[in-house]
């Protein structure tokens, strides 16, 4: 029971996201001709290569990993309160959230699943209540689809 609950809570979120993520193409755009395309792509900026550096690739916060969805964020703190009741125990969301967004950057910095997993048994925990190996698989299962 639990399980569907987090499964349809992280569904609802997903599709909320989907539907607020659309796109703002529409059927009254502009007519323009080959000539003023193909001259207005010629000249946008290509400087983006140049302007960075080999220390500036590497993601060191949250502006540089990106922008988090605050829904997704949210489906995640509902469904692991939903699941992991113990865990969440007198806990505030911003500890909860903290799991999504230290395990993203971990991520986007190459850290293999494996080492991510085993800091979310520690972020997780609670108290003296730490995940289960199995737990800690399924919340990092819940965390990327969160990631941006």
């Amino acid at each position: 029971m639990r399980k569907a609950i987090a499964t349809a809570a992280i569904g609802i979120a997903a599709v909320t996201s989907l539907v607020a993520c659309g796109n703002d193409d529409s059927d009254e755009t502009p007519a323009t001709t080959e000539n003023e395309t193909t001259t207005s792509m010629m000249e946008e900026p290509t400087t983006t290569a140049e302007n960075t550096t080999a220390g500036e690739t590497s993601v060191t916060s949250t502006d540089q990993l990106g922008t988090f969805d605050q829904a997704k964020i949210d489906a995640f703190v509902a469904a692991f309160r939903t699941r992991y009741s113990d865990l969440s125990q007198d806990r505030d969301d911003d500890s909860i959230e903290n799991i999504v967004i230290d395990s993203c950057q971990q991520l986007a910095n190459g850290v293999d699943e494996q080492q991510v997993t085993e800091k979310i048994r520690v972020s997780a925990a609670n108290g003296g209540t730490q995940p289960t190996q199995e737990e800690a698989e399924q919340i990092y299962d819940m965390v990327t689809p969160a990631c941006p």
